[in-house]
C-alpha cells in the first residue's frame, strides 16, 4: 500500500529535484540545483512527520530510531528508490529523501544496500532542516514475535477496582474541561491536552492501569486484537456516578518500548452544530449532494470527525433520509429524528470498512458514513458506492485536497490507476481540509480550512493526474464557493479571532499571507 508521504515524493521527479525534506512544524522544501525549495502548503505538524515515519519504518528501525536517534534506510516509490534519513532532536522529528539512481532496494528480510546520499546543499532558508547522516541499518519487514509476547499477561494482570479510580477520575475531569486528548503512558505523568497544548496530569500510571481502563470497553475480538497485533481501538462509557449520565470516550492503547500506552479522546454528549465549531453556514451543502465522494482531510486531532458528524446531525434534524456509517469505533450517538440513522461498529457489526461498504449497498442508503478510507478495498468500495447513487463522507490525513486526490490514486498499483482517476473526476464532489488554530481566548482553537468543490476543470485536473495544478483554482474560485487555507486564516485575523502569529504558523506562504492582510 502506498505510504502517506508518496504523494510528496512525485514531486521530487516532476520538479526534478534531487530531495524532499520535511520536518515537524515547517514547510516540506525540495532540494534542487544547490537551492531549497519550499512547497507550496502549510506547515506539516508534528503528528503528520509522525504518520510518515510510521508508514516508512518497521517495529524494528521504529526502537533503533528511539534508541540511537536517527537511521538510514531505503523507500521505493514504483521504479523510482530513495534513500531515507530520519533523525530526532528531543520531541521534533527530520525526514530526508534523496532520489536513488538506479537499484532497488534489498529483498524483504535482508540487508538494503542504501548508495551514499548526496550532502545536503548549504540551506538558502535559515529553517531548513538540518540532515544528520547515519550508519545504514538492517530493512526488516516483520517486527520479531517476541515484540508481541506478553500481551496476554498484561490483560490477566490488569488493574481493576480502586487501582483505577484515580485514573478515572483523572480522564472524567478532563472530559468536563473540555480537553481533546489524554495521553497515557507506562510510568510516566499522564499528559492531557487543552487548547493544543499538553500539559502534564502528575498521576503516573503503570501498564496494568492502562490496559484495565482500556479494556473495559473492549469486546473479545478487540481483546485478541491487541494480543495479536499489539494496539486495539474501542469507544468506552464512564459514568461519573450512580445514576449519572456516561461520559464516553474514544481509545487507543498500544504497546511501546517502555511498556503499554494509550491515547483517550473524549467525545462530546452533544452533536455540536456548525456554528458552535467556528464553521460557515455554507459547508450544509457538503450533504445536499444526492451522490457521490465528500471528503474531510486534515492532520490527526483536526477535528475532522467532530466536523463530519455536525453535518450528519443537520441532516438528521432538516431531511428524510437513510443514514448508515461505519465507525471504528462509534463515536458520537445520533438519536433519529427527521432522518433514519443506523450506527455500525468495525470489529462489532461488521468485520472490516469494506465489507460494511459492501453490505449497505444493500440496505438501501441516501448517505453512507465512512470513519475513514484506509486501504485500496475501502476506497474501491467508496468509489462504487458514490458511483452508484450514494453520498459518501469520509475522512483522511492530508495537509490539502491535492495531497487528497493523489493519496487516494496512490493506492492503487499503476496499471489501475487510469482507471481511478475517471472514477474520482466522476464523483468527487468536494474536499475540505481542516486544521485547528489556537485562538486569542487562551487555551480554545478555532478551525481554519480549505475548502475545494470540483468543477469541470478540477475535474480535468483529476483525470489528466495534474492534482498539483489544483492549489491556483481553489485560489480564484471563490464564485464557485472555494475558499484556500490562506483565505480562511485572513478572515480570522481581520475578526480578531487569532493572532497574526498563529496564522502564520499554519499558512502555506507566510509572506503572502502578511502581505495580504497588509494590503
Amino acid at each position: 500500500m502506498a505510504s502517506a508521504i508518496d504523494s510528496l515524493l512525485k514531486l521530487v521527479e516532476a520538479q526534478k529535484a534531487d530531495a524532499l525534506v520535511v520536518a515537524s512544524d515547517r514547510v516540506p522544501v525540495l532540494k534542487k540545483s544547490g537551492a531549497d525549495v519550499a512547497l507550496s502548503m502549510p506547515k506539516v505538524n508534528h503528528d503528520m512527520v509522525s504518520m510518515f515515519v510510521e508508514d516508512l519504518v518497521t517495529a524494528e528501525q521504529m526502537k533503533e530510531l528511539i534508541q540511537q536517534g536517527s537511521i538510514r534506510l531505503s523507500h521505493a516509490l514504483g521504479e523510482t528508490n530513495f534513500s531515507v534519513e530520519i533523525r530526532r532532536e528531543g520531541t521534533r522529528l527530520h525526514l530526508a529523501l534523496f532520489l536513488q539512481r538506479g537499484g532497488r532496494p534489498g529483498q524483504p528480510g535482508t540487508v538494503a544496500p542504501v548508495a551514499a546520499a548526496p550532502a545536503p546543499a548549504p540551506a538558502a532558508r535559515s529553517e531548513a532542516p538540518a540532515v544528520v547522516r547515519a550508519a545504514p541499518v538492517r530493512v526488516v519487514t516483520e517486527a520479531p514475535s517476541a515484540a508481541l509476547a506478553g500481551g496476554a499477561e498484561l490483560l490477566e494482570h490488569r488493574a481493576g477496582g480502586a487501582e483505577l479510580a484515580e485514573l478515572r477520575e483523572l480522564v472524567l475531569q478532563a472530559h468536563r474541561e473540555g480537553a481533546s486528548d489524554v495521553l497515557l503512558s507506562s510510568g510516566l505523568a499522564a499528559r492531557v491536552r487543552t487548547g493544543g497544548e499538553l500539559r502534564d496530569a502528575g498521576l503516573v500510571c503503570e501498564a496494568e492501569q492502562i490496559v484495565g481502563l482500556a479494556s473495559e470497553g473492549w469486546s473479545a475480538a478487540q481483546t485478541e486484537e491487541f494480543v495479536r497485533t499489539g494496539s486495539a481501538d474501542a469507544a468506552l462509557d464512564l459514568a461519573p456516578g450512580p445514576g449519572q449520565r456516561p461520559l464516553r470516550f474514544r481509545v487507543n492503547v498500544f504497546r511501546q518500548q517502555r511498556g503499554v500506552a494509550a491515547a483517550v479522546r473524549p467525545v462530546r454528549g452533544e452533536v455540536p452544530g456548525l456554528a458552535q465549531l467556528g464553521l460557515p453556514d455554507d459547508f450544509k451543502s457538503l450533504v445536499q449532494y444526492p451522490s457521490g465522494l465528500v471528503l474531510m482531510t486534515g492532520p490527526t486531532g483536526s477535528g475532522k470527525s467532530t466536523t463530519l458528524s455536525s453535518l450528519i446531525e443537520h441532516v438528521n434534524l432538516t431531511t428524510a433520509r437513510h443514514v448508515i456509517t461505519l465507525e471504528d469505533p462509534i463515536e458520537f450517538l445520533y438519536t433519529s429524528k427527521r432522518a433514519l440513522i443506523h450506527q455500525r461498529e468495525v470489529g462489532r457489526d461488521v468485520e472490516s470498512f469494506a465489507s460494511g461498504l459492501r453490505a449497505a449497498l444493500r440496505e438501501d442508503p441516501d448517505i453512507i458514513l465512512l470513519g475513514e478510507m484506509r486501504d485500496q478495498d475501502t476506497i474501491a468500495a467508496a468509489l462504487t458506492a458514490a458511483e452508484t447513487g450514494h453520498l459518501v463522507l469520509s475522512t483522511m490525513h492530508s495537509g490539502s485536497a491535492a495531497m487528497a486526490i493523489d493519496r487516494v490514486i496512490d493506492v492503487f498499483p499503476g496499471p489501475k490507476q487510469p482507471q481511478v482517476r475517471l472514477q474520482l473526476a466522476a464523483t468527487l464532489r468536494a474536499v475540505v481540509t481542516q486544521v485547528l488554530v489556537p485562538t486569542t481566548r487562551g487555551h480554545d482553537r478555532v478551525p481554519a480550512y480549505e475548502k475545494m468543490v470540483v468543477t469541470a476543470a478540477i475535474a480535468a485536473h483529476i483525470r489528466e493526474g495534474r492534482a498539483h495544478q489544483i492549489a491556483t483554482q481553489i485560489q480564484t474560485g471563490r464564485a464557485e464557493g472555494m475558499v484556500s487555507l490562506d483565505q480562511s486564516l485572513m478572515q480570522l485575523v481581520r475578526g480578531g479571532r487569532v493572532t497574526l502569529d498563529a496564522a502564520l504558523a499554519f499558512a502555506p506562504d507566510p509572506e503572502a499571507l502578511r502581505r495580504a492582510l497588509r494590503g
